[in-house]
């Protein structure tokens, strides 16, 4: 897979729930945040309005002992002044040296120890701190504040169960602290010990907003569970598509990839496994005769098939069109090719009445081997080398394969720059006349001089060319090759006769073929009768009608036309009634084999006197010895191309010999 390709993926596939989590717990924590910061500044105020009210009383107090001979009042007295007798404890008055001259109380507070207490109002206030169990007061750099952990007083434990044991006594006190309230008058200082008390009824506001808090966090998170859930949901419906094959319904070839690679991990060679592609033949040809929809109808019979032969650790999928991937568990060779043979005959039986043919190539898989997609392409390679004609469709890899693959990608990668730069060479190699054994023509053939393999044969590269089509600009580039040549002899005085040059059956699919030769040989100026154009045999079995007015187009151009290795095919005779050609190349075939001599040499001799019947010339290629040569003389075949003669040789060694 590529990268970008890995990467869209898993971008799709990218989860993304943890920011749901994120904005939750930041909302929550927000309004945690929020709820401490509202309930400190409401603790800080109601501190501030319990002190206030001690203060005012205190100052009463001042007033009303001090209108009244200070010495004279008493303690009966004073606490019938005194309304709120649970606020204020006592109260004493001291002179300027700090002696107590009055007091109603045992308790002597230490007047050394005032603090400054700043609240909200504009009043300055000293305190002493008398008693302070639950911490509602601190003392900095001699100075009295609001404690700051009301967040921990507000949720101590005894608190709490104070809360739930007193919520319908609302003025029993939850937390307090006993405070002097320090007055200066005159040169008196009068100190009024009041209790500072908070009851469940001043936290009211407290429990508002605990409610508030709890709902407004229930709501955030149903929201929020609600939308991670939508967002799993989604995706998991993202990955179900992402994994599922539009053909067949099933998993996709991206699910079998991933999951076969973490079998295979998971593995470690417990078992030994085998990928298969299976494919149908002539699938293109069932969609033409039934259409396409019951084409991928068949293929989703096919894969619930298939699935019934998979095995628990075993695992396949769709590729593309009828081609299947299955990753299989086998012991031995024997045993995973009649498995395969079983799993073909199982899918010829879902249409009993149409004979359905397949093919299958096997990798072994090694037990270090990850990579499912390159495991796949070894087996395509294998099922690939698989002749039509093979009788069995089974192929296995190997690693001469492998080099075979690696060799034709060298080839394709190489090509086009080889033809800019000239590295196909041409070679002559002489055809002489049986008569007088001399030169009286030869073929052009190409040979690839690489810069680093060096010499390179046609059949390393010929077929791979007719595979990829570049056999195209090949032809032309030799045709122009052996055009040239032949100008360059014309302009040096030198005798020049026929070159037959190879025309691959790719060609005769234009119309226009003839005239596509004429221009490539006209813009040398070479008489079209020193041009042999060759075409194989096969070319008979593809357009006929458009092979055969481009023959004739040829030969009225002035072309010579020859019809090389005659007997290689299935319709010889056919392809002589239909073309009228000039020359008749006879296979090299006729001559090989010891045990066939005698039956070549007289299918060859009934051929030489058809062709000179029918006023075609005769050629007889791949001749290599002195009996060969003389039979053909005696059969008066016309010219003969060997290595009896000559071989292939450049064009510099082919003029310094016969020019």
């Amino acid at each position: 897979m590529s990268n970008l390709k890995e990467k869209r993926i898993k971008k799709l596939k990218k989860k993304r729930i943890w920011p749901s989590m994120v904005g939750l717990c930041l909302i929550l924590f927000a309004l945690v945040i929020v709820v401490v910061a509202i309930l400190e500044m409401y603790f800080a105020d109601l501190i501030d309005k319990k002190l206030y009210d001690s203060y005012k009383l205190s100052n009463k107090v001042t007033e009303y002992m001090f209108s009244h001979d200070v010495h004279s009042v008493s303690e009966e007295e004073l606490n019938g002044f005194i309304e709120i007798s649970d606020i204020i404890d006592s109260v004493v008055v001291c002179d300027s040296n700090n002696e107590i001259i009055w007091s109603n109380c045992d308790i002597t507070p230490d007047i050394n120890a005032v603090g400054k207490y700043y609240g909200v109002y504009e009043d300055e206030l000293g305190l002493i701190i008398q008693e302070d169990e639950n911490n509602l007061f601190k003392i900095s750099k001699g100075y009295m504040y609001v404690a700051e952990g009301f967040i921990n007083i507000l949720f101590d434990k005894n608190t709490f169960l104070g809360i739930t044991e007193n919520y319908d006594k609302r003025d029993v006190p939850l937390i307090s602290a006993k405070i002097w309230n320090v007055i200066s008058y005159e040169d008196y200082t009068v100190l009024v010990l009041s209790d500072i008390y908070i009851t469940t009824n001043d936290l009211i506001i407290v429990y508002l907003i605990l409610v508030m808090m709890l709902l407004l966090t229930i709501v955030f998170a149903i929201y929020y569970v609600c939308s991670i859930i939508g967002i799993a949901r989604s995706q998991k419906r993202i990955t179900k598509l992402l994994y599922t094959d539009m053909v067949t319904g099933g998993y996709n070839w991206l699910y079998f990839t991933r999951k076969g690679s973490k079998l295979l991990k998971r593995n470690r060679g417990r078992f030994n496994y085998a990928m298969i592609k299976l494919r149908m033949e002539k699938y293109n040809s069932f969609c033409t005769c039934f259409g396409v929809r019951e084409g991928e109808e068949l293929i989703e019979k096919f894969y619930l098939a298939l699935k019934k032969n998979i095995k628990k650790k075993e695992f396949m999928a769709h590729n593309e069109q009828a081609d299947f991937g299955l990753l299989l568990i086998y012991d031995t060779i024997e045993e995973l090719e009649r498995r395969i043979i079983d799993i073909e005959k199982s899918l010829n039986n879902i249409l009993p009445n149409i004979k359905m043919y397949f093919s299958a190539g096997v990798c072994i898989i090694d037990n270090n081997d990850r990579d499912v997609n390159s495991l796949y392409n070894n087996a395509a390679i294998a099922r690939d080398m698989l002749g039509e004609d093979a009788d069995n469709k089974i192929a296995f890899f190997d690693i001469e394969m492998n080099k075979q693959q690696l060799w034709e990608r060298k080839v394709e990668n190489e090509m086009e720059k080889a033809l800019v730069k000239k590295e196909f060479k041409l070679y002559l190699q002489p055809k002489y006349s049986t008569k007088e054994e001399s030169l009286a023509g030869a073929e052009a053939l190409v040979r690839w001089i690489h810069p680093e393999e060096g010499f390179i044969p046609p059949n390393k590269f010929i077929p791979i060319f007719e595979k990829n089509g570049f056999i195209l600009q090949l032809d032309d580039y030799m045709l122009e090759q052996v055009a040239m040549q032949q100008a360059k002899w014309i302009e040096e005085g030198k005798d020049v006769f026929p070159i037959s040059v190879n025309v691959s059956r790719a060609h005769f699919t234009r119309e226009d073929l003839a005239e596509h030769i004429c221009k490539i040989v006209d813009k040398y100026n070479v008489p079209h009768n020193v041009i042999e154009l060759e075409l194989t045999e096969s070319a008979f079995f593809d357009d006929k009608p458009v092979l055969i007015r481009t023959v004739k187009a040829l030969r009225d151009y002035g072309f010579i036309v020859s019809m090389d290795d005659f007997g290689a095919g299935y319709s010889s005779l056919n392809s002589l009634k239909e073309l009228s050609i000039d020359v008749l190349k006879i296979d090299a075939d006729f001559f090989r084999g010891a045990d066939s001599v005698d039956r070549g040499m007289l299918i060859v001799s009934e051929v030489i006197d058809l062709a000179k019947k029918l006023d075609m010339k005769i050629v007889a290629e791949g001749i290599e010895s002195r009996e060969q040569v003389d039979f053909l003389t005696q059969q008066e075949c016309d010219l003969i191309q060997g290595y009896y003669f000559a071989k292939p040789m450049p064009v510099e060694e082919f003029e310094e010999k016969y020019n």
